[in-house]
């Protein structure tokens, strides 16, 4: 799916078209510039080598691949669409010549999640910036396709609040409206979970408008209709996620990169040219029952990861409860008592699951396999590896920085 003849992003310094430095040629850097690989110089950039990897889904999704790279299946790459990964993987995925990504302890354990006990709490993934909680809700979200469940993925929620799409006043009420936005979700799931979908029938009347599903027919017919409807978007996911939820025939995964969006303050305004909270949104308004404790999945998960790369859309009470310090027992009864001394909150109602440094095996798995594509062109020793995983105190985001600073 990708080649090298793709493009990415460089901070390289570039130099404009031009005459001699005394007609306008100038420098720049530090510059955000397309650099075309085809064109790369062979000294710094070699095609990434042909190499065979296992495809991440149910039978591979097991103790025996842990550290090791495996490729993201083209069905949840098609729903997601090509060049709207999360974060910088569209980057790696370019500089690897293949969507693929290394299977860690944590994955595996987010995996186990999947067929748990019914009724889970939703899961939160949380860890610094560049610790790999996009890429593992991207993992968990490949593997639940291929089990086969109904799979709600949204690779990333910032468009949702950060006033770059449409949206409208509702009809009643004081919500918002993104029909654009509904609908590019509802078309992501129908791609993802079409056969999953079409298991599960309505098991009532689901009136949509002027329209009336029977009860015989299916999720697909819900999905299929809101698409084909795209003023009554938000209406059929509404009624997705609550027959979804409630039936048991197939599980069902929530998955939401950035989700701390859903507590936020968003750059959207209302009628009054009042900052409008996320709640507001009926997009969101649609999942934060799964995060704030009031809808339980009866057969399956929602599970979210954080983001801290848009600081103004972490809100800081949510930052302080994921991040709380550490406290002491206040042994004094009569200061415990004092109903001026106060106490971070740190209860929130949801799983927090850390993702914490890669370990030197993980580290290890990551160098050779960019060794392997050419990303890094000098041999993997246990002293170069040892040297990266310390001075980027096992980031996977500062490892990958280190070796490829030269795009």
């Amino acid at each position: 799916m990708f080649s090298v003849a793709d493009r990415t992003q460089s901070t390289a310094f570039t130099k404009k078209e031009g005459g001699s430095s005394g007609s306008g040629k100038k420098l720049r850097s530090g510059t955000a510039t397309s650099v075309n690989l085809l064109n790369a110089n062979p000294t710094y950039y070699i095609e990434p080598a042909r190499m065979q990897l296992a495809t991440l889904n149910a039978n591979t999704a097991n103790d025996s691949h842990v550290n090791k790279f495996m490729q993201i299946d083209d069905a949840l790459l098609q729903s997601i669409g090509k060049g709207h990964f999360p974060g910088t993987l569209g980057r790696d995925f370019k500089l690897f010549g293949r969507p693929a990504l290394l299977y860690r302890r944590i994955t595996q354990q987010l995996v186990d999640r999947l067929t748990g006990a019914p009724a889970q709490r939703a899961m939160v993934i949380d860890g610094k910036n560049g610790s790999g909680k996009s890429a593992e809700l991207m993992k968990l979200a490949a593997v639940a396709a291929a089990k086969g469940h109904i799979v709600v993925y949204a690779h990333s929620t910032l468009p949702w609040v950060n006033s770059s799409r449409p949206y409208a006043p509702a009809n009643e009420g004081s919500l918002f409206v993104q029909h654009e936005l509904t609908l590019e979700l509802l078309k992501s799931v129908l791609m993802l979970s079409k056969e999953a979908l079409a298991r599960v029938a309505l098991g009532r009347e689901v009136v949509l408008g002027k329209k009336t599903l029977t009860a015989e027919q299916t999720l697909a017919d819900l999905v299929s209709f809101g698409i084909h409807t795209p003023s009554l978007a938000h209406d059929a996911l509404d009624q997705l996620l609550a027959v979804a939820s409630a039936q048991t025939q197939v599980p069902l995964l929530v998955a939401l990169d950035n989700v701390n969006t859903l507590w936020c303050n968003t750059a959207y305004r209302d009628q009054q040219d009042a900052v409008l909270p996320a709640e507001r949104l009926r997009l969101v308004r649609a999942f934060l029952p799964f995060f704030d404790g009031s809808r339980a999945i009866s057969s399956g998960l929602a599970v979210g990861a954080t983001s801290y790369s848009e600081v103004r859309f972490m809100p800081r009470d949510l930052k302080e409860r994921l991040n709380p310090p550490p406290m002491v027992p206040l042994a004094n009864p009569d200061v415990a008592s004092d109903p001026k001394v106060t106490r971070p909150l740190t209860d929130v109602p949801f799983d927090v699951v850390k993702v914490d440094r890669m370990t030197a095996q993980e580290a290890w798995a990551l160098m050779a396999f960019y060794h392997k594509t050419n990303v890094v062109s000098m041999p993997v020793t246990e002293s170069l590896v040892a040297q990266k995983w310390v001075v980027a105190d096992g980031n996977p985001r500062q490892i990958f920085g280190s070796v490829t600073s030269y795009f």
